[in-house]
């Protein structure tokens, strides 16, 4: 089946309206169902974000069913389409436009490769959710609730159908469309037969009398002779390389009636080259007198050609013409192989290009698959005699090195990153590539093709993700590699399963101690790994696209914390600051939701104070100042967070409507002993007056410290000479007071 064209609704596979109705009827689905399905929506919708959470954090967890979330934006594409699906399941009238919407899920779920039984399994998924949503119906109105669960049954199973259907239809179409190229080929092979036309020739011995047919004399550029000399007459034009392999098989067959068969090139003056295959034997002579040979002929020069397009389309890249996958293995095992019989060594480089994905977005596929034909051409031009690369795939790249440890590997990444790095012109664009290159060693890093292949992509990640360029494997890498995959698995059940807590740090006025806010910090216990640190599982949630859940359950737990003070008669003074991560940048609604979801809980965004990443603002400035500016006009105060560590200059914070920014603690820890950092902080606090912000220190540990702060103008701060961040319960305890008793009262500072 043609992957561009799947089976639609004008097919003729196609379910009729009568085969609709008869489906309805036999799934006895009809008004009464739909009335149910319709009070149901009222119920289901008030979970359908956590829902759908739920459904594709589950879906993310398995590598055949994650890979097709390739980023953040497809995740974001594929929760709406959830949701209308959703929406419909409960509410949409089942008629001719309704079928083939669901015929079309199964259409694109066939093409994309999604295996049935995932499918299956995801609808199992999406009934135990909606199942789950329902138990509140179930102890108010028991019947009701049996009665609109078979209801919703009923209604997934048609719809389980109708995409069943589109499976097995394109299934189909694609066995059809096999059954008739194969046809159609056993057709063109029984015309190669008619067409292939063997030449015979007959040799007699020992006078040497030849005899061809017309079409043998054309193809050996001879004709016959009755005299001796026949035999040389019939090999004159044999190429000289082919002649003694030909004389040999030739001289065998006379001597023992053994048949032969033979290739050989056929030159002559004027003529193209042509390869020839012959078979013959000696037979007795009738009389016995003596022998002759009989053979046959046959031009299969365009078979030749044809076998060696087929080699070069099985061992070679299309695009590149370099090396592809299967080639490289089979030199991989080679090297393996003779390796270990010598006892020598040889590397395997993995390289994968940087944000190559780029590229394919913003300027087409064609001029990424340029830009992959010339990578191939700097790789293979900058590599050594004996030394090999191949195109794995995408943007991936390998190289063997034979003879070659760790350190010369490193030589060799290095050059063929300068190589990759250099600009490149391709279409009148100018690009500048970066590459990520990880090495393994054989054998310490790996015996086998696949151990070396996998360490070698595992010390690629890591240059990645260390920003290094060029990674040597360790095993520590296996190691860390491994406790990721760990901490993503414990992460999606911790957001399940409610083991994540927020504590809170004071922000203090540094003259006086006064509370004047706080800052909710994510924490994580987790029953297997202990305490886990929030710089190790937060760019994990990032890199995994559970950043988004993630940061909803951290603004849903502080808007509960803070009415449970509010009920307790507690008053928190100033703002709650509660951090943002760069990737909610990329949700361009996340300042609608977020807004939706603080005014859901009953407060105001006037409580709150957004921290913000420098990186996370200027990875798309125009988009980060809408997004501010919404944000801003409903009321929440914004923080520049971590100043200092990212871009820092007027140029860029000037256009941002910030409110205050907040001092690195690395630059507060190392200010009374190192006079850079000293003088970063006062510069800092004197673009901070000048722009009209307020600032606040991170990381204040010493009475030093808040001293040289408040002298330089800096009145705010937080740190452990303050306190540490906090529980709860202990927060309370140690920093709020009474609503009543907050007027005119410092809060006490527990120091």
């Amino acid at each position: 089946m043609d992957p561009g064209n799947p089976p639609s609704p004008g097919d003729p596979a196609f379910l009729s309206d009568d085969d609709i109705r008869l489906r309805l009827d036999f799934l006895d689905l009809g008004s009464a169902d739909r009335d149910r399905l319709l009070q149901l929506w009222d119920v289901v919708q008030a979970s359908e974000s956590a829902n759908i959470d739920r459904f594709y954090a589950q879906v993310g967890a398995f590598a055949e069913t994650g890979a097709y979330i390739r980023d953040w934006q497809q995740l974001q594409r594929l929760h709406h389409a959830q949701k209308r699906y959703s929406r419909d399941l409960f509410t949409a009238h089942v008629d001719r436009q309704y079928v083939e919407n669901r015929w079309r899920i199964g259409a694109v779920h066939h093409r994309i490769g999604l295996e049935p039984h995932w499918y299956l399994a995801g609808c199992s998924t999406l009934l135990t959710a909606i199942m789950d949503s329902l138990q509140p119906l179930l102890r108010e109105d028991p019947e009701f609730h049996a009665q609109a669960l078979k209801s919703t049954i009923k209604r997934l199973f048609f719809d389980i159908g109708v995409v069943m259907d589109a499976y097995v239809s394109a299934d189909r179409k694609a066995l059809s469309d096999s059954t008739a190229s194969l046809r159609e080929s056993e057709s063109l092979l029984s015309e190669a037969h008619d067409l292939a036309q063997l030449a015979r020739w007959e040799l007699l011995l020992p006078e040497g009398r030849l005899h061809c047919c017309a079409r043998a004399r054309e193809m050996l550029r001879t004709e016959d002779l009755r005299e001796c000399g026949g035999y040389e007459h019939l090999r004159r034009w044999v190429h000289p390389l082919d002649r003694p392999a030909l004389d040999a098989a030739f001289a065998t067959a006379v001597a023992s009636g053994i048949a032969y068969d033979v290739r050989y090139r056929v030159e002559g003056d004027g003529h193209p080259p042509r390869m020839l295959r012959e078979r013959g034997r000696a037979l007795a002579d009738v009389h016995g007198h003596g022998k002759r040979v009989v053979g046959t002929i046959q031009d299969i020069s365009r078979q030749v050609s044809q076998l060696s397009r087929i080699e070069q389309l099985a061992l070679y890249d299309d695009l590149t013409e370099l090396p592809n996958r299967a080639h490289f293995y089979a030199e991989l095992e080679r090297l393996i192989t003779d390796a270990a019989a010598s006892g020598r060594v040889f590397s395997v480089l993995f390289i994968d290009l940087d944000e190559f994905k780029d590229i394919n977005d913003t300027k087409g596929h064609t001029t990424g698959d340029a830009v992959l034909v010339e990578i191939g051409r700097r790789l293979r031009d900058e590599l050594d005699t004996g030394q090999h690369v191949a195109r794995l795939g995408g943007d991936e790249f390998v190289v063997l090195a034979p003879d070659t440890r760790a350190k010369a590997a490193q030589a060799i990444a290095r050059r063929l990153n300068d190589a990759i790095t250099q600009p490149m012109t391709i279409g009148g664009t100018v690009f500048g590539l970066k590459a990520s290159i990880g090495i393994s060693v054989y054998p310490q890093d790996g015996a086998s093709s696949e151990l070396l292949l996998r360490n070698a992509d595992t010390a690629m990640y890591e240059a990645k993700r260390s920003r290094l360029t060029v990674g040597t494997y360790h095993p520590d890498m296996s190691a860390r590699l491994e406790r990721r995959v760990q901490l993503a698995d414990r992460l999606e059940r911790a957001l399940r399963d409610g083991s994540l807590e927020l504590h809170y740090q004071p922000q203090v006025a540094i003259a006086d101690g006064r509370l004047v806010g706080a800052e909710a910090l994510l924490r994580w216990r987790d029953a297997v790994l202990g305490q886990v640190s929030p710089d190790e599982f937060v760019p994990l949630a990032e890199h995994r696209g559970l950043i988004q859940p993630l940061g909803r359950w951290v603004i849903a737990t502080a808007c509960a914390q803070l009415r449970a003070w509010d009920a307790a008669g507690l008053s928190l003074p100033g703002r709650l600051a509660i951090n943002l991560s760069p990737r909610q940048f990329d949700d361009p609604e996340m300042a609608g939701l977020l807004i939706e979801q603080i005014a859901a809980a009953g407060l105001q965004p006037q409580r709150f104070d957004l921290e913000l990443t420098e990186s996370g603002l200027m990875a798309d400035p125009d988009a980060s100042l809408a997004t501010l500016s919404e944000l801003k006009s409903a009321g929440f105060s914004l923080s520049l967070d971590d100043f200092g560590m990212g871009y820092s200059s007027l140029a860029h914070l000037k256009g941002f409507p910030l409110n205050r920014l907040k001092l690195d603690r690395t630059f507060v820890r190392g200010m009374l002993e190192h006079r850079h950092d000293y003088a970063i902080v006062v510069a800092t606090i004197a673009m901070a007056r000048s722009l009209d912000l307020q600032l606040t220190a991170e990381g204040v540990e010493s009475a030093a410290q808040a001293d040289v702060l408040l002298s330089l103008g800096c009145g705010q701060a937080q740190g452990f000479l303050f306190d540490a961040a906090l529980s709860p319960a202990d927060f309370a305890a140690r920093w709020l007071m009474p609503a009543r008793a907050q007027d005119g009262q410092p809060s006490s500072v527990n120091a």
